[in-house]
């Protein structure tokens, strides 16, 4: 392989460390999902919470403030790495992608430094951190949609995030 091409391979993906940062963030967001079923029995005035739950209560705050630090990182990816190019995007696409990676980065952001609040200053701040957490949901689901659309069309998008290369 020329060093032309492998210069060209290596500008169409994102960097080991964005896409290491991008798959940790998934997971977070799936163990976020599964410890945040302890929360409330942690908070049972009834019941005293068992130690199972007393740890995945632990580990829900604790993973949601990597998250938020996971996140400032990302942006900080997407103001001083330039994005792999994607020219069988749309304009249209382009900025829809761009718009709700963006969302994602806020979203995600806001929701840790809501739970944050929650736990350590303002409980109220819990329901800000529900809120958003429908709403990240619902650009998860975005998200989703459009990895599939561009899986189905077999445009490449999705290689340039994939851990392995192609």
């Amino acid at each position: 392989m020329s060093s032309t091409s492998s210069a060209n391979k290596v500008a169409s993906r994102y960097t080991r460390l964005q896409i290491a940062v991008h798959w940790a963030v998934v997971l977070l967001i799936i163990e976020q999902w599964y410890t945040s079923r302890a929360i409330p029995r942690t908070h049972n005035p009834l019941l005293p919470p068992s130690d199972l739950d007393l740890l995945q209560h632990a580990l829900h705050n604790y993973a949601g403030l990597l998250i938020g630090a996971l996140m400032l990182v990302r942006i900080g990816f997407r103001w001083f790495i330039p994005r792999p190019a994607s020219s069988r995007m749309s304009s249209w696409q382009e900025r829809l992608s761009q718009s709700t990676h963006w969302a994602l980065y806020i979203v995600l952001l806001s929701q840790a430094a809501a739970g944050f609040a929650a736990a350590y200053l303002w409980a109220p701040a819990g329901r800000i951190h529900i809120l958003l957490w429908n709403v990240t949901l619902a650009l998860v689901t975005i998200h989703l949609a459009a990895t599939a659309y561009h899986a189905v069309r077999r445009d490449g998008v999705i290689s340039r995030m994939v851990p392995w290369p192609r």
